[in-house]
């Protein structure tokens, strides 16, 4: 499962992210290069609206950005960037499970809307033919589309989830995906702290830095929903 993740990587010319220890340079975590635009790219235009707007709420870093906002530094603490962290790769997750749902949902509407209009325009060719022009009849086609509600955007969407949707959204559906989430984080903190120079509690950064580890979280988190989907059809996985 992890080799497919790396393959995903590779085919977005993404380099993941070292252990963290190895990021340190005279006690400030740099991650290099951004690679901001191939970790966006994997995502529909919906779902990136969704994700720069979750990137900002984590890091505060505002989506249109100087250069010189994107390098400033800031601190924050060792155990709250590692929670940071798993907690994007399962907010990718989640969004790549929500995604597909919501796509399906619009095309059945799309295709509910198709059916609805067809037949109101039989209907009206029916009265056409047998009583005359019926443009000034109340029930037309054209009012019916008028009235259609427009399809709402992704965020709209999940708001209106009642707890049992949401809740079998926002979890791992697989143990092998729990054990690959926890061993991988894991290794990519481990030593961290003994890496430090001046302080054990906080870690300095560039705003950019933590954009990076934020956005290849998530985007793990939807690589990995992808790869147990395939690998599931060909070994049935353990349910979670």
């Amino acid at each position: 499962m992890y080799l497919l993740i790396l393959y995903k990587f590779s085919e977005i010319r993404v380099p993941m992210v070292p252990k963290l220890c190895s990021c340190l340079y005279n006690g400030r975590l740099e991650i290099l290069p951004s690679k901001d635009w191939e970790l966006e790219s994997i995502h529909s235009l919906e779902v990136l609206n969704t994700i720069k707007e979750h990137v900002t709420n984590v890091t505060g870093l505002r989506p249109k950005s100087s250069v010189n906002e994107s390098w400033a530094t800031t601190k924050i603490r060792h155990f709250l960037l590692g929670r940071v962290y798993v907690a994007s790769i399962l907010y990718g997750y989640f969004l790549k499970s929500v995604s597909l749902r919501y796509r399906l949902e619009q095309n059945l509407s799309l295709s509910n809307h198709d059916l609805r209009l067809g037949h109101e325009t039989a209907v009206r060719w029916f009265e056409d033919t047998i009583f005359g022009d019926s443009s000034n009849m109340q029930s037309t086609g054209q009012g019916l589309v008028q009235q259609e509600e427009e399809i709402e955007d992704i965020k709209s969407y999940v708001m209106r989830f009642h707890t049992g949707s949401l809740h079998r959204c926002d979890k791992f559906r697989y143990k092998e995906g729990v054990n690959l989430v926890g061993s991988y984080s894991s290794a990519l903190f481990k030593n961290f702290e003994s890496g430090l120079v001046e302080n054990d509690d906080d870690i300095l950064t560039s705003f950019s830095s933590l954009k990076r580890l934020v956005l290849e979280a998530i985007a793990f988190g939807t690589i990995l929903w992808e790869t147990e989907d395939y690998i599931d059809n060909l070994y049935k996985l353990k349910d979670n």
